[in-house]
C-alpha cells in the first residue's frame, strides 16, 4: 500500500484551553481505491478522535479493540496501538492528565490502556455533539477548528482534588533530568503515597512506569527525527545501557527496536515529527 497523501497538522492550543488540552490535530489520508493504511502508534496520553469518510479499526495487545467507530476515545496508554483505515479525515485532541479528570470526571487508571467507542460509553456522552458540529462544517478546516475550540471552551470543568499537584507532576515528568520516583516526590513536595494515588488517578499509571515511559518516548522521538543515529545514538541518557532500553521497548511496543524500525509507518513518522515541530514552536 502506498499512500497518495498523508497530511497531519497540529494546531495551536488557545491559552484558555492549554491547562486541559495539550494538542488539537487534523489528519487526512488519501489512498488508492480499496486500499487501507496500517500503522502502529506509540504510548501516549488520552486522546479523542472523530473519524470521517472511513471508519478505523483499532486493536491493542491487551485485547482492547474497536471496529467501525466514528468517535473513539483512548485512555492514557503504556502500550502500542495497531490501526487500519481507508481514505479518511480525522479531527482530534489530546488531553493533559488534569484535562482528563476535569473534563471526563473519570479516574485515568480505569481507562488506562483502553480504547472505547465514544458513542457507546456513557461517560463520554457530553463529547458526542462535537461530531455533528464538525460534520456541519465539512471541508472548511478553519471553521472546524473553531468549532472544536468553542466546544471545548464551553465544557464546564469538574472540581479536581489535588489540582496543583497534578500540574506539578506533569511538569516534572517532562524534565529529562528527572530520573526516579524519589526525585519526583522531592520535586513536587508531597509524600510518596499521595504522589502514587494522584499518578494513578490522573495519569493512569504509577510514578515508576510514567518515568520509564517518558524516557522511552524521548528515545523514539530522537530516532524518528534522525534515523541515521541508529538506536544506539537515539537512546535517552536516562538508560543505563542498551539492554535496558530493549527491555523497555518490548514492554511498551510488544516488539524489538529493530522490528519497529523495519515497519512501514506512513502516518506515525509524520505524526511524531509534526508533534515535535509544534512543541518547539510553542516553546516546549
Amino acid at each position: 500500500m502506498t499512500a497518495r497523501r498523508v497530511i497531519i497538522q497540529y494546531c495551536p492550543v488557545p491559552s484558555e484551553l492549554d491547562r486541559y488540552v495539550s494538542a488539537l490535530f487534523y489528519c487526512e489520508i488519501e489512498l488508492q481505491p480499496g486500499d487501507r493504511l496500517q500503522d502502529v502508534l506509540c504510548p501516549d496520553w488520552a486522546s479523542f478522535r472523530f473519524h470521517f469518510d472511513s471508519l478505523t479499526e483499532v486493536s491493542m495487545r491487551n485485547g482492547s479493540t474497536i471496529t467501525g467507530s466514528r468517535f473513539t476515545v483512548s485512555g492514557p496508554r503504556s502500550q502500542e496501538v495497531h490501526f487500519s483505515m481507508g481514505s479518511a479525515r480525522q479531527w482530534g485532541f489530546r488531553l493533559r492528565p488534569l484535562g482528563w479528570v476535569a473534563l471526563t470526571g473519570q479516574a485515568a487508571d480505569a481507562y488506562a490502556n483502553v480504547i472505547v467507542d465514544g458513542d457507546r460509553d456513557p461517560n463520554f456522552e457530553r463529547f458526542r455533539p462535537l461530531y455533528d458540529a464538525l460534520q456541519a462544517e465539512q471541508g472548511a478546516l478553519g471553521a472546524q477548528l473553531d468549532r472544536i475550540v468553542a466546544f471545548l471552551s464551553a465544557l464546564e470543568p469538574r472540581p479536581v482534588p489535588h489540582e496543583d499537584l497534578i500540574v506539578a507532576i506533569g511538569e516534572a515528568l517532562a524534565d529529562p533530568e528527572l530520573r526516579s520516583s524519589v526525585d519526583l516526590v522531592k520535586r513536587v513536595g508531597a509524600n510518596s503515597r499521595m504522589v502514587e494515588r494522584v499518578c494513578r488517578a490522573a495519569f493512569g499509571f504509577p510514578p515508576k512506569l510514567l518515568l520509564r515511559r517518558q524516557r522511552f518516548l524521548r528515545s523514539v522521538e530522537q530516532f524518528t527525527l534522525d534515523p541515521t543515529l541508529k538506536w544506539i545514538g537515539a537512546i535517552d541518557a536516562a538508560y543505563h545501557d542498551q539492554a535496558q532500553f530493549v527491555r523497555d521497548f518490548r514492554a511498551f511496543m510488544g516488539m524489538s527496536p529493530r522490528q519497529y524500525a523495519q515497519l512501514d509507518k506512513p502516518l506515525t513518522v509524520t505524526l511524531i515529527r509534526e508533534r515535535i515541530r509544534q512543541a518547539r514552536t510553542a516553546g516546549r
